[in-house]
């Protein structure tokens, strides 16, 4: 039997996001749920999903995708709102500052911890996983400012590492890294594919899973259309979220995976 963690990173975004996660969770159809704090719905969504890790339990992985850029988020930490108001980067300002050595360590340390703190006080749990969004974890300099923030939330069980990458140098030189802080990588596997035909994702996903390594991320973006979605979306991803949320929602989909004889771990 083959484990896979199979997970959405995108909790926080919209209602339709986040009750379609929530469900799909509750019904064993996901496996790891990372919900984005520095986002403007955050401090009205932990409830539900505070709720919901309580039924669920030690069933499925409940972690903090960490953001330093992108739209609908904002800085959580004050120094990080003080100098830069209410806008993150773009990922492309953090991959060029990166790549010249040019990013403002301490400052990102900060905000960082301020949104694993965020996460552990409302939820009143520690997080199972920390992720990255935009996959920035993949630059070296960001990921040792993600771990020192990690050491310093000082958790009891060291979370788990979401890897932005698959397999090859960078990889590796992310699982050493991580190891050195006593933390485990979970490698990245194909996401879901991206299709609006329920019938093609489900044909897909027949083969999707084979020649993933064991405990393999798996990354799904699965909700429903409402309002906000609408407004800050283009519509096929809309219908990619939707059509990924019908099929894991369907019994066919469980059959898949008992006919492929893989575990949502």
């Amino acid at each position: 039997m083959k484990r896979i963690t199979l997970g959405a990173l995108d909790y926080g975004l919209a209602f339709g996001v986040d009750r379609a996660l929530r469900e799909l969770v509750e019904r064993g159809r996901l496996s790891a749920l990372g919900a984005m704090v520095a986002t403007e719905l955050w401090p009205r969504e932990f409830r539900p999903l505070q709720e919901t890790a309580e039924k669920v339990g030690k069933r499925a992985l409940f972690g903090v995708t960490l953001a330093f850029s992108g739209d609908r988020v904002s800085p959580v930490s004050a120094r990080m709102q003080e100098i830069y108001g209410d806008r993150m980067f773009t990922r492309e300002q953090l991959q060029r500052r990166a790549l010249l050595r040019l990013l403002p360590d301490q400052l990102l340390q900060e905000e960082a911890q301020a949104q694993l703190a965020r996460y552990s006080v409302l939820m009143k749990r520690q997080p199972d996983f920390v992720a990255v969004r935009e996959g920035l974890l993949e630059r070296t300099s960001l990921a040792r400012i993600v771990l020192k923030a990690i050491e310093h939330a000082d958790y009891p069980e060291p979370p788990l590492l979401i890897s932005p990458v698959q397999s090859g140098l960078k990889a590796i030189r992310l699982a050493r890294l991580a190891k050195a802080h006593g933390l485990k990588l979970l490698p990245k596997a194909d996401p879901l594919p991206e299709t609006e035909d329920q019938e093609a994702l489900h044909a897909l996903l027949h083969n999707h899973f084979d020649g993933m390594s064991d405990l393999s991320f798996v990354a799904a973006i699965p909700g429903r259309s409402d309002d906000r979605l609408r407004r800050d979306e283009p519509r096929r991803k809309i219908a990619i979220r939707e059509c990924q949320f019908e099929v894991l929602s369907s019994q066919r989909f469980f059959q898949t995976l008992e006919k492929k004889d893989v575990f949502l771990n």
